[in-house]
């Protein structure tokens, strides 16, 4: 990988070649912690590349290593490499690969072992002394099938927050990977994998000594956080003023706002980057406005760049921060998009209006942005696709000539109203979109002049997941009744999460005393819940509830069709299409058979095949005969 009587080196490479090498992630290093997004980002990334630009190469970023004389430790970098070994074992297992596909991956991720070259059986990636990841990665990862034999714990382990880090999050990214493939399956995996193998390309910096590494890794990194993009940013345009006093100025003023800013502060030069080039970032932030902004002639070096950026700060501190803004419902609309989605999507397109037009219509647009972002979530669109729409809207906002031209153009806020619905109206709980639903119902219910910060919250289930036996929620429902009702939205509501622990399975009446007499939260949405229905909670309330909350969601998205709406009968008959057994009574013999083949070591989903019935009834029924918890 290094040349030849260098210490250090440094270089291109494509993944092909990053994964002839072998890796082992340091103990002192941190946990692997990509989420969802990072993940998405990176295969949306990848498709986009191999269907526009097969051909061409796609800079994936760097890496530095300690080189040994059989391995390499991952000093930086680990999160690419560590999301791309997981990429390779997963599409090793996946139904949908060809066998080529799956031999290719069974040598990207594992060395078998070969007496006559002496070569030792090895994985590429290890991880030092944290025996529950490396365990991990044997057991789960390393042996073809081995994703396929644990799928169903792998799922549990990517909801579960109290899993390690980064076993948690490595199951996560499979999970977002079997979401990806099945839902593209037009890719064609050969040609896609070739293109990752072959054009996608890294960086790599190389040191035999520690010393040598860790050198280098403190210059990119300082006390683990990355190089910062501002410095240097300030240093190349502080360089194109000629006039002493007014460089020191710049520097000050830059410097202020730098310390203000702390470590969002790259963040918002990236909120810059946007709003100049209105369209998602796909290199290096620095690259980019090197090339893309300044010799683009976007804007000039020098002041010109540092008036700019000034004056977008001053707009993110009263639109983003909120310093001294007065209009409580604006504010209260902030907090919430800052609370549940991702900052990239949106805050760009609000800073563009506010500069271009200042208060005059920004809560109706921020209205709109914030219904077009969520909607889309809603509808499973990726993140891309949320961001590259939202910069279309920048575009539009600098064609304008007034605010009416941007609130009118109804077309940058549509949204397939069929497929919202139908996902608001299924099991949603889990969905990363379902909490800013909650806090939209929270938004419509709440007096704004009186918004404050709820501080830690969770979604709670008013119908418990796994009430107990001797409960009442087992007399009032029925399990094909709980199986339905429980994760849907009409069920769900807001609350502090230190409380959620200590309302739990408690019956209804119960619940609702302890919520008001101890004045748990102040959540207006939950409130709502508990005083409509001051009695009992029952398959009839919840029906309703899951109605009102519908039509409220209806109004709050602005979707006047009452043609969408499924009923709980339709519902029935759908999963009966596709279950045929669903919502039939169990019989003794069928119970008998259930838990005999769980207890063989049958898969939900085998499970779910064989009785014709939903994975949510399998389980429920598992639990109720054997007590097992999922």
């Amino acid at each position: 990988m290094k040349s030849a009587n260098k210490e250090i080196g440094f270089g291109k490479q494509t993944i092909a070649k990053v994964f002839e090498e072998w890796y082992t992630v340091p103990s002192y290093q941190r946990h692997y912690v990509w989420e969802s997004d990072n993940v998405n980002d990176m295969l949306d990334d990848f498709a986009s590349n191999y269907i526009e630009h097969a051909k061409e190469e796609y800079f994936l970023g760097s890496y530095i290593i300690q080189s040994k004389s059989n391995n390499n430790d991952l000093l930086d970098g680990q999160q690419r490499i560590t999301t791309l070994f997981l990429l390779f074992a997963f599409l090793r297992d996946y139904a949908g690969s060809s066998e080529d596909v799956k031999v290719n991956c069974v040598d990207l991720i594992f060395q078998k072992a070969n007496k006559i070259k002496q070569i030792p059986e090895r994985i590429r990636l290890s991880y030092e002394i944290r025996g529950n990841v490396r365990k991990f990665i044997e057991e789960y990862l390393m042996t073809p099938g081995s994703i396929t034999q644990h799928w169903d714990d792998i799922v549990k382990k990517a909801n579960d927050k109290k899993e390690c880090t980064s076993i948690q999050r490595m199951c996560n990214a499979l999970v977002c990977y079997n979401e990806f493939f099945t839902n593209h399956k037009e890719i064609d995996l050969d040609s896609f994998l070739i293109f990752i193998l072959n054009n996608v390309v890294m960086i790599y910096i190389s040191a035999d000594s520690l010393e040598d590494a860790f050198h280098l890794f403190s210059v990119m990194n300082d006390r683990g956080q990355k190089l910062s993009n501002a410095d240097i940013l300030k240093s190349s345009n502080l360089e194109k003023i000629e006039d002493g006093s007014e460089m020191n100025e710049y520097a000050r003023e830059w410097e202020n706002m730098q310390e203000d800013l702390g470590n969002d502060f790259d963040r918002f030069l990236a909120y810059v980057r946007t709003m100049l080039l209105k369209k998602r970032q796909k290199t290096n932030l620095l690259d980019e406005y090197e090339k893309q902004i300044f010799k683009a002639g976007k804007i000039k070096q020098g002041k010109d760049f540092f008036n700019y950026v000034f004056r977008a700060y001053e707009d993110y501190n009263k639109l983003i921060n909120l310093a001294g803004n007065e209009d409580t419902e604006y504010c209260s609309l902030i907090r919430i998009l800052i609370e549940c989605m991702p900052s990239t999507d949106w805050i760009p397109v609000i800073l563009a209006y506010g500069r271009k037009f200042g208060d005059n219509g920004l809560l109706e647009f921020s209205q709109k942005v914030a219904c077009k972002n969520i909607a889309d979530a809603v509808c499973g669109k990726s993140p891309s696709y949320r961001i590259d729409h939202l910069n279309s809207i920048i575009n539009l906002i600098e064609e304008s000539g007034k605010p009416s031209d941007v609130l009118d153009a109804q077309g940058y806020y549509s949204f397939n109203e069929h497929v919202f619905m139908a996902n608001i109206q299924s099991e949603i709980y889990g969905r990363r979109y379902t909490y800013a639903l909650l806090m939209l119902l929270e938004y419509k219910y709440k007096d704004k002049s009186e918004w404050k910060d709820f501080g830690t919250t969770s979604i709670e289930h008013i119908l418990p997941q796994n009430p107990k036996a001797t409960s009442q929620w087992v007399k009032d429902f029925s399990e094909e009744q709980r199986s339905y009702y429980t994760h849907r939205i009409g069920n769900l509501c807001l609350i502090g999460r230190r409380k959620n622990s200590s309302l739990g399975n408690l019956d209804y009446q119960e619940k609702l005393k302890k919520y008001f007499e101890k004045n748990i939260g102040s959540f207006a949405s939950s409130q709502k819940i508990y005083q409509t229905y001051p009695n009992a909670w029952t398959p009839e309330t919840v029906k309703e509830n899951q109605e009102r909350v519908i039509q409220d969601l209806m109004e709050i998205f602005g979707i006047k069709s009452p043609s969408t709406i499924i009923d709980d009968s339709t519902y029935m008959e759908q999963q009966r299409f596709v279950y045929p057994n669903a919502y039939k009574p169990w019989t003794e013999s069928d119970d008998e058979r259930l838990v005999a083949l769980y207890n063989e070591g049958k898969s939900i989903s085998e499970l779910a095949q064989m009785f014709l019935r939903n994975h949510g009834a399998i389980k429920s029924r598992i639990r109720k005969l054997t007590g097992e918890r999922f």
